[in-house]
């Protein structure tokens, strides 16, 4: 009877899939507005299926492929990892202008973020480690390289180091599920497309570490454990010098696997315990010494935004695609997500990636400090969850390959187009007439009237920006630049503009209506270009 009834319910989960995979596939090609079902319910449905499914599945882990399948195993990692850099040199194809509005911000910092030192970098709008890494890669490679292929690398570093960390915790199978599903994230080429470098090297370092503790707890050697877990403080130490955010998530997670993992059979091991806050002390106070002096501000700046964002929710989204959209990007995903979570759940598997992938859920989720931001975490968290229960649906039933395989073409497909539309924020003409502001004075200023062009000002025109809210030399409040925007009185103007120095350039792009012609008395035109313009103000 009982036999029975697990047959029933498998044919039910793999008919709920099918008409699931069907519909999410019809939705994505426009057949109907994505928004017309409840996908994310009709996901969790399917996981509940499932989850009954899998969980009569014992995880071999060391189901490693066998000899004669090693190399296939080999050609498909390969086919992966040139699937991440294909879908991201095809921006790049008769186009050399880096994407994303941060890249202005990232040229600066690699040419003088640390020669400068402004406030704006000292108070955390650069890390020290990032800008220490910069100065390094500076003197192997041009900025522009950095900016582009080496950061299209460092992606590939990803998708390897995802490969490396999951087949740690469980085995090279369910590894190489995982890194085809970062290769076909929609979110993770998001990342990319935005530029968020500081993002893509923090999931590089906490993965490491998580790979490097789950090494250390594994290991038997004294000599060996050592070596692992000086190389996971000195790693994380590094990753809160780089990335502040990123550390503010592996440091959660940690502090909770550090007080739940030393619970074992029904016993408390108090030594273990003491062990885990050695260690995590240890890595704190490594990584503050990145911060000593110029730097300190960007941690004490923090902590009030951070102790704000848990009182008052949603406030703090930080900039990326918001939840509902993050929804409707994993629907190919979402219900394996889900099923990887219970499974882990109920075999009580309370590792760090768990812990990864319910913090980064619950700040999304109640919109806690960065929780936009944050997406992309908990992306990387439900993509390895995910590979996780494709491997053991695979496991159950030889046809179960095909699921995977489905997701992968058709997502692969739909983010190749994607690719395919992404283009540069700014047009070449922009960028060009941006570059030319460096033929102004040496010693002048340029102000950028729209936050569209502000932090490619600051790269790209060797110039002292002033920029709504931002940086160091704007000093206006927002609301007096809502009405310098549509100001018709030259008295206004002149107020609003004499308390910066001259020589003074305004820079207008052609995403931006032109309001400055309107007084030729105050702003002489200094260069033009297709709609592009340079005005010198001159009262």
């Amino acid at each position: 009877m009982k036999g029975d009834v697990n047959n029933i319910t498998e044919k039910v989960f793999y008919f709920i899939l099918i008409v699931y995979l069907i519909l999410i596939t019809l939705s994505a090609f426009g057949f109907f507005w994505k928004y017309s079902f409840r996908f994310e319910i009709f996901a969790f449905i399917t996981a509940i299926f499932g989850i009954s499914i899998i969980s009569k599945q014992e995880l071999i882990k060391n189901d490693s492929p066998n000899s004669k399948n090693k190399k296939y195993h080999f050609l498909l990692i390969l086919s992966a990892l040139f699937f991440i850099f294909l879908i991201r040199i095809i921006p790049y194809i008769n186009n050399s202008i880096p994407l994303g509005y941060d890249a202005g911000i990232y040229k600066y910092g690699v040419e003088k973020g640390l020669q400068n030192l402004d406030e704006w970098i000292l108070t955390g709008g650069l890390e020290p480690g990032f800008l220490y890494l910069a100065a390094f890669l500076k003197t192997f490679f041009s900025t522009n390289f950095i900016l582009t292929y080496l950061l299209i690398f460092f992606c590939i570093i990803t998708g390897t180091i995802i490969y490396i960390t999951t087949s740690k915790y469980w085995n090279k199978k369910v590894g190489l599920i995982a890194l085809f599903l970062y290769s076909i994230s929609l979110i993770q080429f998001k990342t990319f497309v935005f530029m968020y470098y500081k993002n893509i090297l923090g999931i590089i370092l906490i993965l490491f570490s998580f790979y490097l503790y789950e090494s250390y707890e594994k290991e038997i050697t004294i000599r060996k454990r050592k070596l692992l877990i000086s190389l996971f403080i000195i790693t994380g130490a590094i990753l809160a010098s780089i990335h502040r955010p990123s550390f503010y998530i592996f440091g959660i997670v940690y502090t909770i696997y550090s007080i739940v993992s030393p619970y074992e059979k029904n016993i408390y091991h108090s030594k273990k315990l003491f062990i885990n806050f050695l260690i995590g002390l240890s890595m704190i106070i490594l990584g503050l010494l990145f911060y000593i002096g110029s730097f300190s501000s960007a941690i004490t700046n923090m902590i009030e935004p951070v102790l704000e964002g848990f009182v008052n929710t949603g406030e703090s989204p930080g900039t990326f695609i918001n939840i509902l959209t993050y929804q409707y990007s994993i629907l190919f995903y979402l219900p394996f997500a889900i099923m990887g979570l219970f499974y882990q759940a109920r075999k009580r598997e309370f590792n760090l990636i768990f812990f990864f992938t319910i913090i980064t859920g619950i700040i999304v989720y109640f919109e806690y400090f960065f929780f936009n931001r944050f997406i992309i975490f908990l992306d990387i968290g439900l993509i390895i969850t995910s590979s996780l229960s494709l491997y053991l649906i695979m496991k159950e039933n030889k046809l179960g390959i095909l699921i995977p395989v489905i997701v992968i073409l058709l997502s692969g497909f739909l983010i190749v187009n994607e690719s395919i539309d992404t283009k540069p924020l700014i047009s070449e003409n922009e960028l060009a007439v941006i570059e030319y502001l460096d033929n102004t004075k040496p010693d002048s200023f340029v102000m950028s009237t729209s936050s569209i062009y502000s932090t490619w000002i600051l790269g790209y025109s060797n110039r002292t920006t002033i920029a709504p809210g931002l940086f160091d030399y704007n000093q206006n409040s927002m609301g007096e630049w809502e009405e310098f925007w549509t100001a018709e009185d030259i008295n206004y103007i002149k107020y609003f503009m004499n308390p910066y120095k001259t020589p003074l350039y305004i820079f207008i792009g052609e995403k931006q209506k032109d309001n400055l012609k309107s007084f030729p008395e105050c702003f002489t035109l200094y260069y033009e270009k297709e709609k592009n313009r340079i005005y010198e103000y001159v009262c």
